[in-house]
């Protein structure tokens, strides 16, 4: 061959090396993709096994919390039913710095859609939990996925998947069940369950008006002027006083969802207690005297582990 020839071919030869060696760079993802592939992936099965152990080794941890400190980032919480379903996993890809993989599954009928980031090497996730937020439990024992989580609201972490929440009833109120899946929030993913106001359960309001009249005839037994926690008094320094009611104000309960006592009532001054007493006025004069005082009453009922329990405020 000629040197001209030769020269030809080696020219060629370092083309199709350097063609070549552009091609495979271009298709091979990055150590880090491919790390937060197969991550996601293992997150995904463990989930769909029920084997939340796996699930959370793979989840990065957060300074200052422990990731497998939720009550139901448990395998009791990863009920057959609850798991997702049908996952399917988009390509991954760079995003701020970090490998990012968009996931779609099915979750109680619906289809979900996440968008998970992981860490930087891709071997750990960091926002693929959802927040479970559970609001008008109204201090009814409430489960998530069969696990008891208490008498308040919620605002807890879970797997991803759908969440049965029931909240169970009492002597005030009936219980509820409601099914949540995640969706896509400002803050990450999100799922709520909203309990509607409870309704007092038939029996509930006369309890109540027996209670209410119960403590006031407690009031009118007393022979003190003033009686803490008493919607009626006498005012004066000191005395002996008969009491009796002459007129029972109508109690008609109302549910509230603002905190404090979960049912409340009141009336506009609709009582009246008659008096009879020897006192000492504010002004240190003994007197006897008597008459009749209007009394308005509040006060509310909250649901006990024997029953209702009515206070006069």
């Amino acid at each position: 061959m000629t040197r001209r020839g030769r020269a030809v071919s080696t020219m060629l030869a370092v083309i199709v090396l350097v063609s070549g060696c552009g091609k495979s760079g271009g298709d091979a993802p990055s150590g880090n993709a491919v790390a937060a592939a197969s991550t996601v992936q293992a997150f995904f099965s463990a989930l769909t096994a029920g084997d939340a152990k796996t699930a959370v080794s793979l989840l990065e941890a957060v300074p200052g919390t422990d990731p497998a400190g939720g009550p139901l980032l448990s395998n009791a919480a990863l009920g057959a039913a609850y798991r997702p379903a049908g996952v399917q996993y988009g390509k991954p890809r760079l995003q701020d710095g970090l490998p990012f993989v968009d996931v779609t599954y099915q979750a109680h009928g619906a289809t979900v859609q996440q968008n998970i980031a992981l860490s930087s090497d891709g071997k750990r996730l960091r926002d693929v939990l959802v927040q479970l937020a559970v609001t008008g439990v109204q201090g009814r024992p409430v489960s998530v996925n069969g696990v008891k989580m208490g008498s308040d609201d919620l605002n807890v972490t879970v797997f991803p998947g759908s969440y049965q929440v029931t909240v169970g009833g009492n002597r005030l109120f009936d219980g509820a069940t409601l099914s949540a899946t995640p969706s896509a929030g400002t803050g990450g993913e999100t799922a709520t369950a909203n309990f509607e106001a409870a309704k007092l359960v038939p029996s509930a309001p006369a309890e109540i008006r027996r209670q209410v009249r119960q403590e006031l005839d407690a009031c009118a037994a007393s022979t003190r002027p003033k009686t803490p926690g008493c919607p009626f008094w006498l005012d004066a320094r000191s005395g002996t006083v008969q009491w009796s009611i002459t007129k029972y104000p109508a109690v008609e309960p109302q549910v509230t969802n603002a905190g404090g006592p979960a049912v409340t009532f009141s009336d506009n001054a609709n009582g009246k207690a008659h008096w009879t007493a020897s006192y000492v006025d504010n002004n240190g004069q003994s007197k006897f005297g008597g008459g009749d005082i209007p009394f308005k009453l509040t006060g509310g009922a909250q649901a006990t582990a024997s029953g209702i329990k009515v206070t006069l405020v």
